[in-house]
């Protein structure tokens, strides 16, 4: 699976990252394409059309990569990475993206209108529905389809809290995992896995047929992997591919997230796509349950 460790326009170079030398340029280019007035579906259209690969083989450029470059701090040279953006130019870039963003005023409402995936209650497991009471003086809450548990939070509140959970998962994206079902191999996968060691033992060796085995091997080996493995591995990517968020991502949250319960303290658990569990508990830090 081809994946990015590290954001665009860096490379580990001795086991220290460092800018590297081509995707930095297009970093740069990419903010000062921003900044001069293109939209960032003209650049993602422009970077696609000049085969501009993100990853080795890939080219993949859409507004959602883009945006998520553009509110990266990284590239100003946060934490163990080089600066490849000058803060003038980061910043004008976040003031630019603000000042288009048609929504700003009622974004909030908008998102929580458009949640990807259910708001489920802690009591009972059951989806629930967003009420808004423009007449009272805390306008929205949340009501269970079942049991009629209601919760009042403001939908700034809600999103804050669903952000704020991404966010724990970004600093670390280890924390994503998964335990596999243990099972035996399948007897051809056995079988292919000892013809090889033959072949690797022998005197003469076909590297053409070596080279085939081993392709057959690893292929049938990826497509006998659970499936909440591979999920796990996915998952890791999107985190990995995404910097520390100022605001609630809904791309993010349609990636990895399965659901959300919202408990009556008005904290959130996310249920991941490999089926584990992200709560912050009301102690210090985050506390994580694998289903």
């Amino acid at each position: 699976m081809k994946k990015r460790n590290i954001p665009f326009g860096y490379q580990w170079e001795n086991g220290v990252i460092t800018a590297h030398p081509t995707e930095s340029k297009i970093v740069i280019g990419i903010f000062t394409a921003y900044i001069t007035g293109q939209s960032l579906l003209q650049i993602a259209e422009a970077l696609n059309k000049n085969g501009v690969e993100y990853l080795p083989g890939v080219v993949k450029w859409n507004k959602a990569r883009l945006k998520r470059m553009i509110e990266d701090a990284r590239y100003l040279g946060t934490e163990s990475f080089p600066a490849i953006v000058e803060q003038t130019a980061f910043d004008k870039a976040q003031a630019i993206k603000f000042d288009r963003n048609t929504q700003k005023d009622i974004d909030r409402t908008a998102e929580i209108r458009t949640l990807p995936v259910p708001v489920c209650c802690a009591t009972c497991g059951v989806p629930m529905r967003r009420l808004h009471d423009s007449r009272t003086s805390h306008q929205e809450k949340w009501v269970c389809q079942s049991c009629s548990t209601a919760i009042k939070i403001t939908d700034t509140d809600l999103l804050r809290a669903i952000t704020d959970r991404l966010n724990d998962l970004l600093a670390d994206p280890e924390q994503v995992h998964y335990t596999p079902a243990t099972h035996e191999s399948p007897v051809e996968l056995l079988r292919l896995k000892n013809e090889i060691g033959r072949m690797l033992d022998g005197t003469m060796i076909d590297k053409d047929l070596l080279k085939n085995k081993i392709f057959e091997y690893a292929s049938r080996q990826y497509a006998e992997l659970d499936a909440g493995e591979r999920i796990t591995m996915e998952m890791r990517v999107a985190l990995l591919d995404t910097g520390p968020l100022s605001s609630y991502s809904a791309e993010l949250v349609k990636a990895i997230v399965t659901d959300i319960t919202l408990h009556a303290d008005k904290s959130v658990t996310l249920t991941l796509k490999n089926g584990q569990q992200v709560r912050k508990e009301q102690s210090d830090g985050a506390h994580e349950h694998s289903a």
